[in-house]
C-alpha cells in the first residue's frame, strides 16, 4: 500500500492502533494548523494581507478538504455553462499537476487555461487575451486574487460536522469557513440523495440562510483511449476489469465500476502520481486481456504511455444540478450584470 493510500486509510479511523497513536501525537500540529489558517484568513478579513482585483468577473471554485469533491469537472461545467450564455470565459487555476490542465483543455477546447502559483498573474494574462469573466479552480483558500462570488464545493461521501483538518485529517478549515462563501455546492458520487438531504440540513443548521446547491457527479460512458466509439457503462457487467486511478479519493470511483456490474481490481497510485513506463508495464501485466478502465485525469497522462493494443477505456463523468440550479444561476448573472456596470 502506498503511503497516499495509508494517508487516506488513516484519516478514515481504519490504521488500527498504529493510526489511533498517531492521530493523538499529531493533536497539537492539527490546532497550529487551526491557527494558522485562522490567523490568515482574519488578516484577509480585517484588510492587513492584500487582495489584487481584476477588471472582469470572478468566479471561484473551490472546496475545504483534500480532494474528491470535483472541483475540476464543476469548474468545467461552470465554464461550458458561462460559454452557453456569450461569454468568454477562462480557466485560471495553480495546476499541481498538468494532468488539470489537460482535462480542462479536453473537456472545454473553446476555454482557454492560464496557470500559475500567484493567481493574479495567470488572471491579468487571461484578461490581455480577451477573456470576459474567470473561473477559478481550486482558489477557496487563495484570498490574494479578489473575487466576486465565491462557491465553496463540499463531498457530501466525505462529510463530517466536527472534521480534522491537515495533519490529522483531509479538510483544509473547519465548517465555520463555509459561512465565508456565497454559496454552498454539495457533491456526491456513491452517496445517495437521501445522503444528500442529511447533509444539506447539517449545513443549513450551521450556516442558516447560506444558499445551497446539490449536483452529482455521475458516471458517463466509457470512451476508448485512444479515439472511436464510445460504449455505455453497462458495457462492464459481468467482466473483470483493472480500474487505474491516483485520485485522492477513489473509492466512488471504484464504486460506480462496481455498481454497473463489474469485477473490480484496483490499480490505485497516489493523487496526481506521475506515471512511469514501469507503472505502464505493471499496469499491462495486471490487466492480461482483461479491460483496463481510467478516469479522464489519468488519462491525460497514461495516453502517451500505453501502447494502442492496450484496450483501454476513459470512465468520463457529468455533472448534473439536482436541486438550486435556479439559485445558481441567478448568482452567476447578478455576477455578469454587476461587473458590467
Amino acid at each position: 500500500m502506498s503511503l497516499d493510500a495509508w494517508v487516506h486509510r488513516w484519516w478514515a479511523g481504519e490504521a488500527g492502533t498504529v493510526g489511533d497513536a498517531l492521530r493523538v501525537a499529531l493533536a497539537p500540529a492539527e490546532a497550529a494548523f487551526r491557527a494558522g489558517v485562522a490567523l490568515r484568513n482574519r488578516g484577509y478579513d480585517a484588510g492587513w494581507l492584500r487582495t489584487e482585483r481584476v477588471d472582469v468577473p470572478v468566479i471561484s471554485v473551490g472546496n475545504v478538504a483534500v480532494g474528491g469533491a470535483g472541483k475540476t469537472p464543476f469548474a468545467a461545467w461552470l465554464a461550458a455553462r458561462l460559454r452557453e450564455w456569450g461569454r468568454r470565459p477562462a480557466i485560471v487555476l495553480r495546476g499541481y499537476g498538468e494532468d488539470e490542465i489537460v482535462v480542462h483543455r479536453e473537456l472545454n477546447p473553446d476555454v482557454p487555461v492560464f496557470r500559475g502559483a500567484r493567481r493574479i498573474n495567470p488572471a491579468r494574462e487571461a484578461v490581455a487575451a480577451g477573456c470576459d469573466v474567470l473561473v477559478l479552480d481550486d482558489a477557496f483558500q487563495h484570498r490574494a486574487l479578489a473575487r466576486d462570488l465565491d462557491l465553496v464545493l463540499v463531498a457530501v461521501d466525505g462529510w463530517s460536522p466536527r472534521p480534522r483538518v491537515l495533519p490529522r485529517g483531509p479538510w483544509r478549515e473547519g465548517t465555520q469557513a463555509l459561512g465565508r462563501a456565497d454559496l454552498i455546492v454539495l457533491t456526491r458520487k456513491s452517496a445517495d440523495v437521501a445522503q444528500a438531504r442529511e447533509v444539506a440540513a447539517e449545513v443549513s443548521r450551521l450556516h442558516p440562510g447560506k444558499p445551497i446547491v446539490q449536483v452529482a457527479l455521475r458516471p458517463g460512458g466509457l470512451t476508448p483511449l485512444g479515439g472511436g466509439a464510445g460504449v455505455p457503462l453497462d458495457a462492464v457487467a459481468g467482466r473483470s476489469v483493472v480500474a487505474v486511478a491516483a485520485l485522492a479519493t477513489p473509492e466512488p470511483y471504484l464504486q460506480h465500476l462496481r455498481e454497473a456490474g463489474a469485477e473490480v481490481e484496483p490499480a490505485l497510485y497516489p493523487d496526481h502520481h506521475a506515471f512511469s513506463a514501469r507503472d505502464v508495464a505493471e499496469i499491462v501485466k495486471r490487466t492480461a486481456g482483461r479491460w483496463m478502465v481510467m478516469t479522464h485525469k489519468d488519462a491525460v497522462k497514461l495516453r502517451p504511455l500505453l501502447p494502442d493494443s492496450s484496450g483501454a477505456y476513459v470512465l468520463e463523468q457529468s455533472v448534473a444540478i439536482e436541486s438550486g440550479a435556479d439559485v445558481l444561476d441567478a448568482a452567476l448573472r447578478r455576477v455578469l450584470r454587476e461587473r458590467a456596470r
